[in-house]
């Protein structure tokens, strides 16, 4: 499986984009940093797009990618996934004929440039050669993470999350788990606003990862606050682990 970071920082900054992973050439989960980054050509071969909830730095390029692939006349539709409520938000907050066009209804209800397919937290879906679960975090708004498997290796992408638990009993059930891509968005001295939040510190990913017992998966951290990023790098070596990578915006990554 080949994962290239489009984006990865839990807020933008000149050269800090927000949160976006293309998984091949044709699914992304989240869509911070599609138009910005990818090529015409490549953002005609996106299908589906896989949300882990509707906050904006999540679902931001989402509009942008649809304009493209309209005007450049695509057949197939662009493929949004997510559970009821976060594809409710988008289809109520973003295509909505005033914010942006409803390209769910254009050019026509019977062939969009964008189709919504919900997801149900536990159900397994294939899609090509990948099938993926979504399961429930614990975020300030209703927030998924996706377990991926091919070939007999795993991957588990967190959407934004303070302390859970649902996702790391998955964890220790999934076959093959090569590594977690998990968010670590602010400092320990800010806890107080990670509980308010729904968001992790250095301190609460060391806790958190106490919950993983057998499997051992590279931990990839990101959504870091480009302004905290300092602090958070040096908290997180404090943790000494040495599984846990803290990525950046441009890195591929095989798994």
């Amino acid at each position: 499986m080949n994962v290239r970071v489009l984006g990865c920082n839990g807020s933008q900054l000149p050269d800090y984009k927000t949160t976006c992973f293309l998984i091949g050439q044709n699914v992304l989960i989240d869509a911070g940093a599609v138009t910005s980054v990818l090529s015409l050509r490549e953002q005609q071969k996106i299908d589906y797009i896989f949300v882990t909830h509707a906050h904006l730095d999540h679902i931001r390029d989402i509009v942008f990618l649809a304009d493209n692939i309209y005007y450049q006349r695509r057949e197939k539709p662009l493929v949004i996934v997510g559970t009821k409520g976060t594809l409710d938000a988008i289809h109520r907050s973003l295509f909505n004929n005033v914010i942006w066009p409803d390209f769910s209804r254009i050019p026509s209800p019977k062939t969009p440039v964008v189709k919504f397919q919900i997801i149900r937290p536990g159900r397994k879906q294939q899609i090509g050669d990948l099938v993926i679960k979504a399961v429930h975090l614990h975020h300030s708004v209703e927030s998924v993470g996706y377990i991926i498997e091919t070939e007999g290796r795993s991957v588990i992408f967190m959407g934004d999350t303070g302390p859970t638990e649902e996702i790391w009993r998955a964890a220790e059930k999934t076959k093959g788990l090569q590594a977690i891509f998990i968010e670590t968005s602010l400092p320990n001295g800010m806890s107080d606003v990670a509980d308010k939040t729904g968001h992790l510190t250095p301190r609460y990913l060391a806790d958190e990862l106490k919950k993983l017992v057998r499997a051992k998966p590279i931990i990839y951290l990101y959504h870091l606050k480009p302004i905290y990023r300092k602090i958070i790098r040096k908290e997180v070596a404090d943790i000494k682990d040495d599984n846990i990578r803290i990525i950046e915006d441009g890195q591929r990554i095989r798994i």
